[in-house]
């Protein structure tokens, strides 16, 4: 059977968009694992929460452009906190504030303690998923308007007809329940 120069040309396009699938679903994985990570440094060192954001999304399209660039021998974590450190020693340039919050010699410094802590974070962070399974009624509730909406206290209270005060009290024992329930999991996973 012949092949013709256009049916080798359609083999070319589809075997090289077959690398480019394989590429793009490992980014993804390597990605999804990485984000909460890089996440916590990002909101670490850059305090204004849309400017995070930005930052984040810088991250995420400069892996994926270069991620042809990464060396899977490395951890992929790694690699993006160096693109990490990029965005945010960028960041802080463009809006002026270098000078006014964090040295460069202190972002890489962060950067290797955060890097340190990870594990830990990783234990944690799953430890306090399993915790939260267990935050039910009125808890989950203000849990969820104070970190997942991100309200106030104050706006809280009015939306619940109460005061801030009982608001801040009831938060307060919530963290203290799931703390607790942390420290738990984690002596349990430090004896395993």
């Amino acid at each position: 059977m012949a092949v013709t120069g256009d049916r080798v040309g359609e083999s070319m396009v589809e075997d090289g968009q077959a690398v480019r699938e394989a590429d793009h679903e490992r980014f993804t994985l390597h990605w999804t694992q990485a984000h909460p990570a890089i996440a916590g440094f990002v909101s670490a060192m850059v305090p204004d929460a849309s400017a995070a954001d930005d930052v984040m999304q810088e991250v995420a399209l400069a892996l994926l452009r270069k991620f042809d660039e990464y060396d899977p021998q490395r951890p992929f974590i790694a690699w993006a906190m160096g693109i990490a450190k990029i965005a945010i020693l960028t960041e802080r340039r463009d809006r002026g504030r270098a000078a006014t919050r964090f040295r460069r010699e202190s972002v890489d410094e962060l950067a290797a303690d955060w890097q340190a802590i990870l594990p830990t974070v990783d234990e944690r962070g799953a430890a306090l998923g399993e915790c939260m399974r267990l935050v039910t009624g009125r808890n989950r509730e203000l849990i969820a308007m104070r970190y997942e909406e991100g309200m106030q206290p104050q706006d809280i209270a009015e939306r619940i007809g109460t005061s801030s005060g009982a608001i801040r009290v009831a938060l307060a024992r919530v963290r203290a329940a799931l703390s607790q329930c942390i420290e738990k999991r984690m002596s349990k996973v430090a004896r395993a």
